[in-house]
């Protein structure tokens, strides 16, 4: 056999190695170019600390924070196989340029009442779903617009410089968060009176005694929180970044709920429990499981280890989450008929929710509470709960990376109603489509002309 035809069976030994390492580097190169949460130790520009506020009858808000400034949009859409409707940062639509911002926010108007909407987030180049599917939140129904009830503060930094551009989160008393952001002069203002319910209607609330909590995220400017009530709202006090702060004169004793046991935290800051307060623990009190600490919607808890409790049938089984920095854990209520838990990772400041999951009579049940983390435990004789063990881990608890959006069905009323959880997250992994297939099939092309390369090498030396 000719030299030439030797060669010529030696070819895809030639380019199977090629391909081979060809495979090898785009492999790394793709690999290296993955925006995922998880694959990446220092700053990114993946969404963290996502929230949705401001659910309204053709309205929803969309926020989240980046490690590092880049550009940030949202795309939704009523059909989650077609999302084409962008909608940029509101402070891009004020300049008429697209910004880089290490806090975004993105005001979502003119849609459908009582309709469900999907969306993607939009950071840097990239765009995030929630583990594969976009995020979801319906809007609220069609409601009589209440008589404006505008309230307003101004937001500053240690130095006493007024913060442009910071996210404000205020959550009356069993209703939902709405948001704005700060001006260049560091003030804010917002309509407390279009606050909605969890089921999606226009929020009762008392002029002059309902406690407001307070939350600023001005990305790598840091966080702040605050409580006042509805008779100091208008102003605000100035709110300083980096600090807790209390604008109630006094604080009353905790309420004490059905069962006799004092609630965690700083309890109610009213003078007494509202109607609407003793309703919410009624209907709770239906089902087989109840929320004794955090005892309402909104309550302040001067502790980022706190104790989750409440009653249960002895030994049903319990599955607990906290939305923000996202842990869970499944329990069995003790023989007691109680149930506790401490999340394993501190609370970072600001809004959390505590999700209740368990079965009755065949049917899953979810319980949701709002409640807000003062980053301190110094907290001048406030109560700060610590674990107890009333309550037996079945499975050790873990962080899950997920982000959940969107609305979640509440069932422990007589109504079942609407809730939309807002999680804050530092660790929370949102997802996009890898590129592991493409780097698979160059090394398996590679890697197949390579045996064939060495088998035709082998038949060639045998026919010598």
């Amino acid at each position: 056999m000719n030299k030439s035809g030797l060669l010529g069976k030696r070819i895809p030994t030639i380019v199977g190695l090629f391909i081979l390492i060809g495979g090898l580097v785009a492999g790394v190169f793709l690999v290296s170019q993955r925006q995922g949460l998880g694959t990446s130790a220092g700053p990114t520009d993946s969404p963290k600390n996502v929230r949705i506020t401001n659910r309204g009858t053709n309205t929803f808000s969309v926020s989240w924070t980046t490690d590092t400034p880049t550009t940030g949009f949202v795309r939704y859409s009523e059909n989650p196989a077609r999302i084409t409707t962008p909608a940029g940062d509101v402070r891009d639509q004020i300049s008429g340029t697209a910004q880089s911002y290490t806090n975004h926010y993105v005001s979502i108007t003119g849609l459908a009442a009582d309709t469900t909407y999907y969306f993607v987030i939009g950071s840097g180049p990239q765009t995030y779903n929630d583990e594969g599917k976009p995020f979801q939140i319906r809007t609220g129904p069609q409601v009589i617009p209440p008589p404006e009830d505008v309230i307003n503060g101004k937001i500053l930094n240690e130095s006493a410089a007024a913060v442009n551009g910071a996210v404000i989160f205020v959550e009356a008393e069993g209703g939902e968060a709405i948001s704005t952001v700060t001006r260049v002069d560091g003030t804010w203002r917002i309509n407390l009176a279009s606050s909605r319910d969890k089921a999606g209607q226009v929020l009762t609330y008392d002029k002059d005694k309902t406690i407001l909590s307070i939350f600023v995220q001005a990305g790598t400017g840091g966080t702040a929180t605050a409580i006042t009530n509805t008779s100091n709202d208008s102003p605000v006090p100035d709110i300083v970044m980096g600090k807790n702060q209390s604008f109630v004169d006094s604080l009353p004793p905790a309420i004490t709920d059905a069962s006799g046991v004092t609630s965690g935290g700083f309890g109610s800051l009213a003078s007494a429990p509202t109607p609407a307060i003793a309703i919410q623990l009624s209907e709770e009190a239906t089902g087989s499981v109840t929320v004794q600490n955090p005892a309402i919607n909104g309550e302040m808890i001067a502790t980022s280890s706190p104790e989750l409790r409440g009653t249960a049938t002895p030994g049903t089984d319990i599955r607990i989450t906290v939305q923000s920095d996202p842990q869970t854990a499944l329990i069995k209520a003790a023989a007691d008929g109680t149930w506790s838990w401490t999340p394993p990772i501190a609370l970072d400041p600001g809004i959390h929710t505590l999700s209740i999951e368990y079965n009755e009579g065949g049917s899953l049940i979810a319980i949701n509470r709002t409640f807000t983390v003062l980053a301190y435990d110094a907290s001048g004789g406030l109560p700060a709960f610590t674990a107890t063990p009333s309550a037996t881990p079945i499975v050790t608890p873990t962080v899950i990376p997920t982000v959940t959006p969107g609305p979640t069905e509440v069932i422990p009323t007589p109504t079942p109603t609407v809730e939309i959880v807002m999680p804050a997250t530092d660790s929370a992994e949102l997802t996009e489509s890898g590129m592991e297939w493409i780097t698979l099939l160059l090394v398996g092309g590679g890697v197949a002309l390579l045996i064939t390369g060495r088998l035709t090498k082998k038949w060639v030396e045998g026919d010598r």
